[in-house]
């Protein structure tokens, strides 16, 4: 018998003895909420709703859950900490838990032994968070290096209606993915992005760096791929199984800063720009966007070297979410050049996997409980 409040009131729910993995019981509370599985797409099935701890451990089993209320269960090393409470998303990933602007989850040992880490929430609509110093300086340097002689022109996934323009329309940046195999600080980053996000890096693209010249941007876009947009392209359809899978959150690295100590960060531009963010304002989010290259409304986001922010574009029910429309400001100093980089990681596996990430997964998989 399980017990919590809806609406108010307390409500019960009777599970058989017998049963053992934590995904029947998730099912069986939605099933009890009234909420129904989404149907299966023509090249995919959705996520299952999945249980949590309030500090991101999977719940894989009934035992786990059970632990969560002996207070046994509530993880240890970098998931310790957590409340005796599991939490089931509907989108079958994690999420960090806003709780409001300014809420700060803390982390032990991520970054390295002792070290505190900060997950700080600067948004609810959409959901974003900031960590402070989780690359160090000759983490920056290496990125960059490594990318500096691969760098070209960025292009761009056009949707259905932009087909015929340039990618030069909404981006003017240079960029390479850049491939973590092989790569010891490369390996050690995706292993702390995994950790940090809870989401396996076997759900990771490679390293997206960027780098932005002076008046170089990119236009307010989504990073999901919504299948409406791109009807006619089949291929895409495919790959994001018609709806099915997507990018899930995108974790974007401030490799340096534009500007000196004690200087307006907004002097320097090169700010990552959420037009739609919930603000005073609009407090249930921002107005459809009509200038896509109007970087002054909703949530801007300034360089600041080996700070990273979280942003994801799919809410915890796994439906997109139209209000992480970003985009990537102009530098306006005319001799500065703005560093960056990203990774994208989907609500399921992406194929960028090696043996590295294979050994990341499996070490992150063994907490679950």
């Amino acid at each position: 018998r399980r017990r919590w409040r809806e609406g108010g009131r307390v409500v019960s729910l009777l599970l058989p003895a017998r049963l053992s993995d934590a995904s029947h019981v998730a099912a069986a509370v939605l099933r009890r909420l009234g909420v129904r599985p989404r149907p299966r797409t023509p090249s995919g099935q959705y996520q299952p709703a999945a249980l949590f701890t309030d500090r991101g451990v999977r719940v894989v089993s009934v035992e786990g859950l059970l632990s969560l209320a002996s207070g046994s269960g509530a993880g240890t090393g970098h998931y310790g900490g957590g409340a005796a409470r599991a939490l089931l998303l509907e989108g079958g990933q994690w999420l960090w838990p806003p709780v409001e602007v300014g809420h700060a989850h803390e982390l032990t040992d991520l970054v390295a032994p002792g070290v505190v880490t900060r997950v700080v929430t600067l948004s609810l609509k959409p959901l974003v968070v900031e960590v402070e110093n989780f690359l160090d300086g000759g983490e920056n340097g290496h990125i960059i290096e490594r990318a500096k002689p691969h760098m070209a022109k960025s292009g761009v996934a056009l949707k259905d209606a932009d087909k015929g323009k340039a990618a030069k329309e909404f981006r003017t940046s240079s960029q390479y993915f850049l491939p973590t195999t092989r790569d010891p600080t490369l390996e050690k980053i995706d292993r702390r992005v995994s950790w940090l996000t809870r989401i396996p890096i076997s759900h990771a693209e490679y390293i997206q760096v960027l780098k932005y010249n002076h008046l170089e941007h990119y236009s307010a876009h989504h990073d999901y791929f919504d299948p409406a947009a791109y009807a006619s392209n089949q291929q895409m359809l495919r790959s994001v199984e018609h709806g099915a899978k997507n990018r899930l959150a995108t974790v974007f690295f401030y490799l340096n800063s534009l500007v000196g100590e004690g200087e307006a960060p907004e002097s320097g531009g090169g700010q990552t720009n959420f037009p739609r963010a919930a603000t005073a304002a609009y407090p249930d989010g921002g107005p459809p966007v009509h200038d896509y290259f109007d970087c002054s409304r909703g949530l801007s986001v300034y360089p600041q070297e080996g700070k990273i922010i979280i942003f994801y574009s799919m809410l915890p029910n796994g439906e997109m979410d139209d209000y992480s429309l970003h985009g990537g400001c102009d530098v306006l100093f005319s001799n500065a050049t703005k560093w960056s980089a990203n990774f994208w990681l989907w609500n399921k596996p992406y194929h960028f996997v090696d043996p590295a990430r294979r050994r990341a997964t499996k070490e992150l998989t063994e907490e679950w409980i």
